[in-house]
């Protein structure tokens, strides 16, 4: 088993011990993003409950991962017919000088 990092970190002023196999800094830079997302929101809103915000976050950075997942694919689906298309220029071309 790897080995596992325990770090402990304030998000919205609550503390939370977060354990993962991930670096520390990689960690807090996950609370960190969270913790942000939160404050943004909360700006917007001075009532919103912690549950309500800690939702709303949610909702936001899954919609942040979707929109990014859906243009990583994107360009996956682009680099994959350049590709192909390289590879029947290299063909045509190996073609033509072999005549």
């Amino acid at each position: 088993m790897a080995n596992m990092n325990k770090l402990t970190v304030k998000i919205n002023g609550q503390e939370y011990t977060l354990t993962s196999e991930e670096s520390r800094e990689y960690m807090l830079s996950v609370a960190d993003l969270v913790d942000k997302k939160m404050r943004q929101i909360m700006q917007n809103d001075m009532g919103l409950s912690t549950s309500r915000t800690a939702m709303l976050t949610a909702l936001n950075l899954a919609d942040e991962n979707l929109r990014l997942k859906h243009s990583n694919d994107a360009l996956t689906k682009s680099i994959v017919r350049y590709t192909e298309r390289i590879k029947a220029l290299e063909d045509k071309l190996h073609q033509n000088h072999l005549q």
